[in-house]
């Protein structure tokens, strides 16, 4: 029979396993953003599950701290090595300035169908109304409902506001597409089709007091998956065979997903190094700042939150898992401050924004 003191070091010993697989987790989350998921498309959930991951390494020096504080050092260490890592997810103290600079916009609008499945012209009206009171230089728009005038008209919205004067848009099939929309003259437009994807990109060059600014506005490839049809999401594990073929369906979905936007993020990545001007990218990438996606997107751009953000970075707020997903990115041709994360309940996506001031 094992005595108190042989059950309290098997203990010990047992929770330091699964603290070791913990941290190991971590790091193999860190790396994630290293790997190509078209080259091997597994480590990318240690990406997707950073948030989490950290969490139980919280729990494990919560546990250490009670019983043998000098073991808190092992996750302690692992979460202060991947500190770059959760800067994107939490930032503390936020940056305000009085500066006029670029105000911008980025929002999902989910075709304007709010929490329902119907796109609805008052939604529309909903969202321009919040649009307008915020006054934005750069407005960016992703899954914009655009076949029909009836639920929203570019032409009739671009007159409503004060200050907007030009816009490009682009669609992925034959209803739903993207939107920049801004104040400044468009001297150049592009379109970018991401092959055997029905997301989307587009560039637009803006003329601003004598310089050229090259904006990009993407959408990433989504998951394509509707929550209400998979009970596992909700109600996680496999203890039935509708389940497992869920939870089969679920993952050749995600491996689909992140192996396209591999490619889509390397494809946008190349085409910012061969701007000749300085570049604002915003846009929903369907993937979280742990992402292969995030980090190859973003390459040396800066990220709006990072830089001028504070408290946690949500900008999804679906069934699924929420993440921030949604970014503001720029060159270092720009300073950033005033961002903000806007919880309002028009789309399954938060709007956010930032003002973007050009150094002199």
């Amino acid at each position: 029979m094992l005595s108190y003191r042989n059950v309290k070091k098997l203990t010990k010993n047992i929770i330091l396993i699964f603290n070791i697989i913990a941290i190991m987790a971590l790091a193999g989350s860190y790396l994630s953003q290293y790997i190509p998921p078209d080259k091997w498309w597994a480590p990318s959930l240690l990406g997707l599950g950073y948030p989490y991951i950290l969490a139980v390494n919280l729990l494990f020096i919560l546990i250490w701290l009670m019983i043998k504080p000098v073991n808190t050092l092992f996750s302690v260490l692992a979460i202060i090595a991947g500190w770059g890592v959760l800067s994107r997810f939490i930032q503390l103290s936020g940056k305000e300035s009085d500066t006029r600079g670029i105000r911008v916009v980025s929002y999902n609008v989910k075709t304007f169908t709010g929490t329902g499945s119907n796109p609805s012209r008052d939604l529309a009206e909903v969202i321009k109304g919040f649009l307008k009171e915020n006054e934005p230089d750069i407005i960016c728009l992703q899954e914009v409902r655009l076949r029909t005038n009836k639920v929203f008209n570019l032409e009739e919205t671009k007159k409503e506001f004060s200050n907007i004067r030009h816009y490009q848009y682009a669609r992925s099939g034959s209803t739903i597409g993207i939107v920049t929309m801004t104040s400044y003259p468009i001297v150049r437009m592009e379109e970018i089709r991401f092959e055997k994807s029905g997301n989307i990109a587009i560039c637009t060059d803006i003329a601003v007091k004598g310089d050229t600014f090259r904006i990009f506005n993407i959408h990433l490839q989504s998951y394509r998956i509707d929550p209400d049809r998979y009970s596992v999401i909700e109600s996680p594990g496999i203890s039935d065979e509708k389940k497992l073929r869920e939870f089969r369906e679920l993952t050749s979905k995600f491996r689909k997903a992140v192996e396209k936007r591999a490619i889509q993020a390397r494809l946008i990545n190349k085409k910012i190094r061969q701007s000749p001007y300085p570049v604002i990218l915003c846009g929903d990438f369907n993937d979280t700042p742990a992402s292969y996606a995030y980090k190859k997107t973003r390459g040396k751009l800066r990220d709006a939150f990072v830089s001028s953000g504070k408290g946690i970075g949500q900008t999804y707020i679906g069934k699924l898992p929420s993440f921030r997903i949604d970014y503001i990115l720029f060159s270092r041709k720009f300073k950033s401050s005033n961002f903000r994360i806007y919880d309002i309940p028009y789309s399954d996506h938060l709007p956010i924004s930032c003002v973007l001031t050009p150094d002199s």
